[in-house]
Parts: structure tokens; C-alpha cells; sequence
């Protein structure tokens, strides 16, 4: 009787120690990882932000000077074609350490910038430097945790995205109000920086197995478990076997499609605002914090809602045809500032319910070739957005001054992904046996 007292006072004793290990092993590390996701996006929110004040300090216009975005867009754009086999040969941690560490120079040389080639230098930099961990951390999040939980994992990762927007501009607003936008930037790059030290403490090194749901709630150490190492082939062999891969080339085109149609449409929120309501910027980056706050709660449930009982494809295609629909009449129906308000918000929320759950279908689509996968259509998604405000803000908007007819050509671009989608989005695995398990029991 006293060796089982004995025996239980143990396992007490062990118990918290056995939760930390898990929550230091498998949170913490979704953790940074999310970190790294958030410093890329609230990098480019500030600049977006400071813009006019940039500008002036510049000597350029606000139009002019805007063309650090494209060069940031288009230098990512072509480096994911070439990353993808890169980083599974150096492995997911060196990738990423390797572009932050470039992002964390581009970011500094961004802050001390008094010639406006060296700015654009930078955020070229930048941009190839995103381009190097941006898609590692996706694939990296999808290769180790478990795939019944990806949805929700990746649904966290680039939730980031949300958190960005939220805290960027109350905060950027009071660094420009008290010191000058250099800071702001000087501030990120110091994160960048800090950030490179935690990749370094905790992403674990790059041969690891995916973990297994059980492994979630137990003790095990990262470096004891290996991998097969995987069949090595050429670079060009490694991206014919995507390319060529039917549902992977669907995926690419659905996010060709979709991903630039909401960025466009943010674009020109701002101005939206100021000619048919009167509200100056400040005022557009207020109901921006309420649609990430928005869209970080449908991307926070629906990727969970996907993992336990909807699966990811209902998801996409649910989230997408409501976007899609909403995108295009939302501003018709804004009769008053109000409606306005309302309609913003509730399109961030739609267009966040299948955030999560389609970049956890990206990075499942070729088990063998995850980042080539995930870089290739990061690459797909920066044209995207550069098409996107080309035609949606730039010809449309700018020609007809009409934000209604801006959010019928972003509504075209949805239905023209969600009959793709209709195609080549596959079923998801689990939800075969769960389906199969329940007519079983019935």
C-alpha cells in the first residue's frame, strides 16, 4: 500500500515537468514560428503606413515612392521559384534563419536610409529575404505537426498576419506622433533580431519526423526521432514533379485568383472612405484593427471546425463562395458610413475562414516536396496581388472612381477560383475514414 502512495507522489512530481517539456517542445515553437510570420507582415504594414511621410523625407510623391512595394513584391516573386529545393536540401531551420537573418539587414539599412536607391535596395532584399522563410515556416509547421491538427496550427501561424494589423497601426501612429517613422522601423528591426536568437534556441534542426497526435501529449525528445532521408533529385526534376502534379498546378492557379481580389481591395479602402464618406486615413486604419480583430476569430474557429468535423476542402469552398459573393455587393449595400463600417469588417471576417485551412492544403498537396510547393505558390500569390491591383485598383478604380465596380471584377476573380477549387481541391484523407468510421457504427 505505501509503494503505491510512493508511486502516485511520483507521477504528481512528474506531471508538470512532463507538461512543460511538451508545451516547450511542440507551443513554444509554434510560437516563434508565428513570430516570424508577424515581424514580416508588421514590417510591411508600418512602411505601408509612412508612406507620405517617407515620401516627404524623400523628396517624392506618395505614388512614387510606393514602388518599394513592387520591388519588395516581384524580388519575392522570383526567389520562391528558385527556394523551394533549396530549403530541403539545407533543411527548414537554416532557411529560415538564413532569411531572417538577411530580413533583420534589410530592415536596419531601411532605417538609416537617407538615398532613396538604398531604401529600394533594401526592401529588395527584403523581399528575396521573406521569400526565403516565409514558405520554410509554412512547409515546416506542415511537415512536423500532425495533419489533423494542420489547419488549426497554420490557421495560427498566419493569424499573425491579423495580429499584425492590429497592433501595427495604433502603434505606429504613436511612434509617428512622438518620434518619426526611422524609429517604427528601427523597432522591427530590433524584433528581427531577437527573433534570430529564438530560431536559434528552439526551432529544432532540420531532421525532424512529423509529430504524431499522441506525440502531442507526451514526453519525447525532438532529437532522438529521424527521418529517411528522402531521394535526391535535381532542381529542375524537383520542380517538373510539381509543376506537373495535377492538383498542385490546380492550387497554384486558385491562388492566382484569389489571393490578390481582398489585397486590392484594401488598397483602396482608404480612399474609398475619403470621397464618398469624408473620413480621413486614420479612420480607415481603425476599422482595418476591427477587420483583423474580425478575421482573426473566423481563421481561429473554422481552422478548428476543419480539423475535428468539416475537413479543409468544405471549409475552402465555404469561405471562398461567401467572400466572393460579399466582395462584390458589400459597397452597393454601404447606403451610410455605417453599413460601410459593417461591411468591411464582416468581408475580413468571411475571407479569414479559409485562410487557415487552405495553406494547411498547400502544404499537404506533394508530402515529398513541401516547401517547392509552398514557395511555388507564395510566388503565384505575389503576382497575384500585383495583378490584382494592376487591374482592380489601378485600371478599374482609378478610371471609373466607382468602388462598386472595383468589387465586381474582385468578386469575377473569386468565381474564377471557386470553380477551379471545385476541380482540383482534394478531399481530405481523415474526413474518408471519419466518414467510412461513422457508417460503420451506424
Amino acid at each position: 500500500m505505501a509503494e503505491k502512495e510512493q508511486e502516485s507522489h511520483k507521477k504528481k512530481r512528474e506531471k508538470p515537468k512532463r507538461i512543460w517539456k511538451v508545451f516547450s517542445k511542440s507551443y513554444l515553437f509554434l510560437f516563434v514560428l508565428f513570430l516570424i510570420m508577424f515581424t514580416m507582415r508588421a514590417t510591411i504594414i508600418i512602411l505601408q503606413v509612412f508612406v507620405p511621410a517617407m515620401s516627404q523625407d524623400f523628396f517624392m510623391t506618395s505614388g512614387d515612392f510606393a514602388i518599394i512595394f513592387t520591388i519588395y513584391t516581384f524580388s519575392g516573386a522570383i526567389t520562391s521559384f528558385f527556394v523551394g529545393p533549396i530549403a530541403e536540401r539545407v533543411g527548414y531551420k537554416s532557411t529560415i534563419f538564413s532569411g531572417m537573418f538577411f530580413f533583420t539587414i534589410a530592415t536596419s539599412v531601411s532605417t538609416f536610409a537617407t538615398a532613396f536607391w538604398v531604401i529600394a535596395l533594401a526592401q529588395g532584399i527584403a523581399g528575396f529575404s521573406a521569400a526565403l522563410f516565409g514558405p520554410a515556416t509554412v512547409a515546416f509547421s506542415g511537415d512536423f505537426f500532425p495533419e489533423n491538427k494542420q489547419s488549426s496550427v497554420i490557421g495560427f501561424i498566419m493569424s499573425s498576419f491579423y495580429v499584425a494589423s492590429i497592433l501595427a497601426v495604433p502603434i505606429n501612429a504613436f511612434i509617428g506622433e512622438l518620434l518619426s517613422w526611422r524609429w517604427a522601423i528601427a523597432i522591427m528591426a530590433i524584433l528581427s533580431g531577437v527573433i534570430l536568437l529564438l530560431i536559434v534556441l528552439i526551432i529544432p534542426p532540420k531532421k525532424q519526423p512529423k509529430i504524431s497526435s499522441s506525440e502531442m501529449e507526451k514526453e519525447q525528445e525532438f532529437d532522438d526521432r529521424k527521418r529517411e532521408k528522402p531521394h535526391k533529385l535535381k532542381y529542375y526534376q524537383k520542380m517538373k514533379a510539381v509543376l506537373t502534379q495535377k492538383y498542385a498546378l490546380g492550387a497554384f492557379f486558385i491562388t492566382l485568383f484569389q489571393r490578390g481580389g481582398l489585397f486590392a481591395m484594401t488598397a483602396i479602402l482608404s480612399d474609398w472612405l475619403l470621397i464618398k464618406f469624408g473620413k480621413e486615413a486614420s479612420i480607415s486604419g481603425l476599422i482595418l484593427m476591427g477587420a483583423g480583430i474580425a478575421a482573426l476569430i473566423s481563421n481561429a474557429f473554422f481552422s478548428w471546425l476543419a480539423d475535428k468535423k468539416a475537413g479543409k476542402k468544405s471549409i475552402i469552398l465555404f469561405g471562398t463562395a461567401l467572400t466572393g459573393l460579399w466582395i462584390g455587393v458589400f459597397a452597393l449595400l454601404s447606403f451610410n458610413f455605417g453599413l460601410a463600417i459593417f461591411g468591411v469588417i464582416f468581408l475580413n471576417f468571411l475571407g479569414g475562414i479559409s485562410m487557415g485551412s487552405y495553406n494547411a492544403y498547400i502544404a499537404n498537396i506533394d508530402a515529398k516536396s513541401k516547401n517547392i510547393t509552398v514557395a511555388l505558390n507564395n510566388s503565384f500569390g505575389q503576382i497575384s496581388q500585383a495583378l490584382a491591383v494592376a487591374i482592380i485598383a489601378k485600371v478599374i478604380y482609378k478610371q471609373t472612381g466607382n468602388y462598386t465596380y472595383a468589387g465586381f471584377a474582385a468578386a469575377a476573380f473569386y468565381l474564377i477560383a471557386f470553380i477551379l477549387m471545385l476541380f482540383f481541391i482534394k478531399k481530405d484523407k481523415n474526413m474518408n475514414n471519419y466518414s467510412n468510421n461513422l457508417s460503420q457504427t451506424n
